[in-house]
């Protein structure tokens, strides 16, 4: 025989040896590998629970109603401002004035041709009242005493006419003042020292009565649940969520976006500016039924689970219809029932058929 082939004969020899020491081996290393461990968890039934159903919309927030202050004076130049923006005001509060040297003249000059007209009347209204007593006596021709009475009947006429100019010229002498139409916040100032104005320009604008409202839009099929008075959670980005109510709703829509606004009022706020953009979660209706923590649900890949332990204590994760979240809750729409068993935390951490221990059972 020679060295090769006897090489081989030992080889197979010893293989032959050694696969029943590698089997046992084998069988004592399946023996000592310890089970998988039960995960400890702790359990809840789903809760019944009452929620707002609610209509999601967007949209800016605006002054409720902004007034234009303007002037009807014409050539007359700004000689004092009083406000800037963002200074709060009071109705018939001075905001601004206007030259008005030449107009108080004109006022002066009116008023004292007045007290003249006056005099003149006075005059005028003794000289008929004369006449008329001297009518029987012949003293007075029939042409004379009509001539008096005729006069003071100019006089009283020319008495009118002043009082006219003197009240146009205190008209226009009141327009040199530029007061506050309402209580408000000054929003824009257009009003400069030594300006002159034309009639029409806009001095300053207000927004009345500090009132904030949220315009937000909703598509048209939406717009019939929205009605006055229900409750609207404003949300601004980096802020505490504010509570408004529902104003109106526009009786129009966008002829392009199929969209119309809800005017929702807010709550006083100094938080709350004008050009802001919030979202608002109209309460529309109330619904009742099963809800979970949210630590009971696992997202993945847009779906919603919950890991439901059956008799065996073996994890089953169940798809669910998830709605939004409220307070830590959300509501489930379908796919629990009330006696189920749930992991309430941790469920990331489960697979399906994964063994558990229940450590405690959370009651409602």
């Amino acid at each position: 025989m020679d060295n090769s082939r006897f090489l081989t004969w030992m080889v197979a020899i010893i293989i032959c040896a050694l696969s029943p020491i590698e089997m046992a081996l084998a069988e004592q290393a399946d023996t000592l590998r310890p089970e998988k461990t039960a995960l400890t968890v702790t359990t809840m039934s789903p809760k019944m629970m009452e929620w707002d159903n609610t209509l999601l919309a967007t949209g800016n927030i605006v002054a409720w109603q902004e007034a234009s202050v303007s002037t009807e004076a014409s050539g007359l130049s700004i000689t004092r401002v009083l406000v800037d923006v963002g200074d709060k005001v009071v109705k018939g509060q001075l905001l601004a004035e206007l030259q008005n040297h030449t107009l108080e003249s004109e006022l002066a000059q009116a008023r004292a041709e007045l007290v003249q007209a006056i005099a003149q009347r006075e005059e005028a209204r003794a000289d008929a009242e004369r006449a008329r007593k001297l009518q029987k006596s012949a003293a007075l021709s029939a042409q004379q005493i009509t001539q008096y009475l005729i006069t003071a009947k100019i006089a009283e006429a020319r008495v009118k006419a002043h009082e006219a100019k003197v009240s146009s010229a205190e008209f226009r002498v009141s327009q040199t003042r530029i007061v506050a139409p309402d209580d408000g916040t000054i929003t824009i100032r257009q009003a400069t020292l030594g300006h002159v104005v034309s009639p029409g320009d806009i001095l300053f604008k207000l927004n009345r009565q500090d009132r904030m409202e949220w315009r937000g839009e909703l598509p048209s099929n939406e717009l019939a649940q929205i009605q006055p008075g229900q409750r609207v959670k404003i949300t601004i980005n980096g802020q505490d969520a504010v509570t408004g109510l529902v104003r109106q709703v526009a009786p129009t829509v966008d002829q392009k976006t199929r969209n119309g606004l809800v005017y929702v009022d807010l709550p006083d706020s100094s938080s709350i500016r004008a050009g802001m953009f919030a979202s608002g979660n109209i309460t529309v209706s109330q619904r009742k039924g099963l809800a979970v923590p949210l630590s009971a649900l696992l997202l993945q890949d847009g779906a919603a689970y919950v890991s439901r332990v059956g008799p065996d204590n073996k994890i089953e994760q169940t798809k669910v219809t998830a709605g939004q979240q409220v307070n830590g809750w959300v509501p489930i729409l379908n796919g629990l029932q009330p006696d189920d068993t749930l992991v309430v935390s941790g469920v990331s951490f489960l697979s399906e058929g994964d063994s558990v221990r229940i450590a405690s059972h959370q009651a409602d």
